[in-house]
């Protein structure tokens, strides 16, 4: 896996091994990046459930502002580390090792208001929680004009009150974009 474009562009990243990760393909975020295209630099940017951290790191790379990545898998959380020591990015984020809902309870306790955020849960996550409910609960850190990027199964629909939603198909994931209507 590498960082893809920006400052940061063919850095190697560190993958972490196990059933549960999923990390997002290239392809996919490629065409990501490409949707978001000049809203991401300046961004405060939030990477829930970051993996290796490479949908943040690629905010970065891309001149976002600052990143949090909320981890709960502590030996995942040190892979995140180091992705973001070999990039360079180490003052620019901050790692939360933490379950996403004790985080979010930080951070909005914090009164963070993200301008992008990135949701990428393993799979089986949904079979819990569905993608709008999970939405529903990160709109209490997102800024007024602030956009979520969620990574789904395909069989899943998105839809959540408040939010205008676009999504993309790509075979087996869907990738959903929810925006605050202007």
């Amino acid at each position: 896996m590498r960082v893809l474009t920006g400052q940061s562009k063919g850095k190697k990243l560190k993958v972490p091994r196990g059933k549960s990760l999923r990390p997002t393909a290239a392809r996919i975020k490629k065409s990501i990046f490409d949707i978001l295209g000049s809203e991401v630099p300046g961004t405060k940017v939030l990477d829930l459930f970051s993996g290796s951290g490479n949908l943040g790191i690629e905010a970065l790379s891309l001149g976002a502002e600052s990143c949090v990545f909320v981890e709960k898998n502590p030996a995942t959380a040190g892979i995140i580390a180091q992705n973001l020591r070999s990039c360079g990015y180490t003052q620019q984020s901050r790692i939360l090792n933490f379950d996403f809902r004790k985080a979010l309870s930080m951070l909005s306790a914090e009164n963070h208001g993200f301008d992008l955020v990135f949701i990428d849960p393993p799979y089986e996550f949904y079979e819990k929680t569905k993608p709008h409910s999970l939405a529903s609960e990160i709109g209490s850190v997102i800024g007024e004009r602030g956009i979520m990027v969620i990574e789904h199964p395909s069989g899943n629909v998105m839809k959540s009150e408040g939010f205008q939603v676009r999504t993309r198909k790509y075979g087996g994931t869907s990738v959903s974009f929810l925006r605050r209507p202007d």
